[in-house]
């Protein structure tokens, strides 16, 4: 979990994806809305495809209004190696990102037709809902739109595709960890900043400016979700198609980057919707920050709903990992934490015996097994 952008999720469009055309797709399962291909020999999860797709097609479609074809998601290896923006390849998987660190790939999406067929639409390795969810809305646009401003697309994917799993639901929060972190040590000039904020996805880009413009996209669109208090997509793209102007690009990237802007959103953590709650705090960890464990703890000493309960008590777990605990802190793990987690009962059986091996590994201060079933409670906490 020390992996700096662990989780994150690059919805990266494609001009080409080299070698898509020329292997052979076949259908493999279908949902509302989406059907699911695998290469000829290859398995495909449908269950957890399912399980990823039809909650995060609900959201995209509640927001942006319903697809007009079923939307094709294709199953590739981690492997898989797109061409991005006509220049750096990238795996599928971790790749190191000049300035930025490692970065997580797990989808992309392509308007694009392969020689030998049509492979337009979502190519993922693994079913997740946050990644189902981003992906979709650039499907959604390429229905629509010719092209949008790269940062106001990524935005828009990015702000829904940050949320929580809460009973089949997708819940969105917004706000994005890794992004802001990131920008808040990035402080990019002007002259790189006109640059990402021109990009649309047919024009060349290098691996670090795809990874910026999503930060970049998210950081804006997230100013405008707390300005308007929802994510007014249609209206956004109505204002910003043409472009957006540096001084404004500026003032809203340093509104989201503002620490009133943190406190805010922490508030969120006592929100009077149990789902708010837990959608706030998934995530949170990765700030590294005393300041949002402390709120974790002040959350999570109230905390009733079960699911609330675990997001709140694993970030609290993660963020202390990643952060110098005063001696306050320490106690106060120990007094809040593990009792709360000790005594959480969650519906689901696998993530139910994850929690209680997660447990008795930090018991008996096992950090491998502790790993290994964080694996088990990704819903908990893996933006």
């Amino acid at each position: 979990m020390r992996c700096r952008g662990f989780g994150f999720l690059l919805g990266l469009l494609l001009c080409v994806w080299s070698g898509a055309g020329c292997q052979s797709w076949k259908p493999v399962g279908a949902g509302d809305g989406w059907s699911l291909y695998a290469l000829e020999g290859e398995q495909a999860d449908l269950p957890g495809f399912e399980a990823a797709f039809d909650p995060a097609m609900s959201i995209v479609t509640e927001v942006l209004g319903p697809f007009r074809a079923p939307v094709r998601v294709h199953v590739v290896e981690p492997d898989a190696q797109p061409t991005i923006g006509g220049r750096d390849p990238l795996t599928v998987g971790i790749s190191e990102v000049d300035g930025i660190g490692p970065a997580r790939i797990r989808a992309w999406h392509t308007r694009t037709r392969g020689a030998l067929g049509d492979t337009s639409g979502i190519y993922m390795s693994h079913p997740d809902v946050g990644t189902a969810a981003h992906e979709l809305v650039h499907a959604r646009f390429a229905e629509e739109y010719e092209a949008l401003p790269l940062w106001l697309e990524e935005g828009i994917a990015c702000l829904i595709g940050d949320g929580f799993l809460w009973e089949g639901r997708w819940v969105i929060d917004g706000l994005s960890c890794w992004p802001l972190r990131e920008l808040k040590d990035q402080r990019i000039a002007d002259a790189e900043l006109t640059r990402l904020l021109t990009l649309r996805a047919a024009d060349g880009s290098d691996s670090r400016e795809n990874v910026l413009v999503h930060f970049l996209g998210w950081a804006i669109a997230f100013d405008l979700m707390r300005e308007e208090g929802r994510i007014a997509a249609r209206s956004w793209i109505e204002r910003y198609q043409a472009g957006i102007a540096l001084a404004e690009a500026r003032q809203r990237l340093e509104r989201t980057l503002s620490r009133e802007c943190l406190r805010e959103w922490l508030g969120r953590l006592e929100h009077e919707d149990p789902r708010v709650r837990a959608a706030t705090a998934k995530g949170l960890w990765k700030l590294r920050s005393p300041e949002v464990l402390d709120a974790l703890l002040r959350a999570l000493e109230k905390e009733q709903e079960a699911d609330a309960k675990a997001a709140m008590g694993i970030n609290a777990l993660a963020c202390a990992g990643e952060t110098q605990l005063t001696g306050n802190q320490q106690g106060r793990m120990w007094r809040v934490v593990w009792p709360k987690l000790r005594r959480l009962e969650l519906e689901d059986p696998g993530e139910q015996e994850a929690l209680s091996n997660l447990f008795r590994s930090f018991r008996f201060g096992s950090s491998r097994g502790a790993q290994t079933q964080l694996e088990g409670l990704r819903r908990f906490w893996a933006e």
